[in-house]
């Protein structure tokens, strides 16, 4: 798959778009938007309780390297691919972490929310395998997305058509964990998330599109 740069994110991203995550009785909020730079552009997400992640990408539209810092969790490393690996240095959980992540050729996409558009907007039913970096544990992890159509659902109060993208581990393992992306048609913008980020029994997770439409 392959991704411009300039088309990662739709125009309205100039408004840098927030975006509401709900975990049982916690919620915080997130803003997302792109810069683009001489070295290639970058996807910058900060969160209300102070973590950042900090993406760029390279000319197939795929991570080239990503930073990501939490004061709270006492985590800061960098990350970049080395081609089938991903170098990560710096700290995780208040210790130094030196790390080789070997993956194999297929893609990196850090922020599913941004990666997954034109895919979304494709209309493809067949899967699209890429690795994720998990923030917290600084482990890659090989996941599976595949479209499943359009359907109308609800985001902050307004009910909308959307494109709708199953995320998960591949083949038997999605029965054990996927999560669900929705994107707007026409302009691909990322309107809403569902998934457990945890162990059985955590909260769902839901994050929806507040403003920058």
């Amino acid at each position: 798959m392959c991704f411009l740069a300039g088309s990662l994110l739709p125009a309205a991203a100039q408004e840098k778009p927030v975006y509401r995550e709900r975990t049982g009785h916690r919620v915080i909020s997130i803003k997302m938007w792109i810069e683009s730079l001489v070295s290639g552009p970058i996807i910058h997400s900060v969160m209300s309780d102070g973590d950042t992640h900090d993406v760029t990408i390279d000319p197939t539209g795929a991570t080239q390297s990503y930073r990501f810092e939490s004061p709270a969790r006492k985590t800061a490393y960098f990350a970049s691919r080395e081609g089938e690996a991903i170098r990560l240095d710096g700290v995780l959980k208040g210790k130094p972490v030196a790390r080789r992540l070997a993956i194999d050729s297929r893609p990196w996409y850090e922020t599913v929310e941004v990666m997954l558009r034109d895919y979304a907007l494709a209309g493809s039913t067949s899967p699209v395998f890429f690795w994720i970096v998990h923030p917290f544990e600084a482990k890659a992890y090989l996941l599976q997305a595949r479209g499943e159509g359009r359907e109308s659902i609800e985001v902050n109060g307004s009910r909308l058509e959307a494109l709708k993208v199953r995320v998960g581990l591949p083949g038997i393992g999605s029965i054990l964990w996927n999560t669900v992306y929705w994107y707007r048609p026409g302009d691909g913008m990322f309107l809403r998330y569902e998934g457990v980020r945890g162990f059985p029994g955590t909260p769902v997770t839901v994050v929806e599109l507040l403003s920058g439409k």
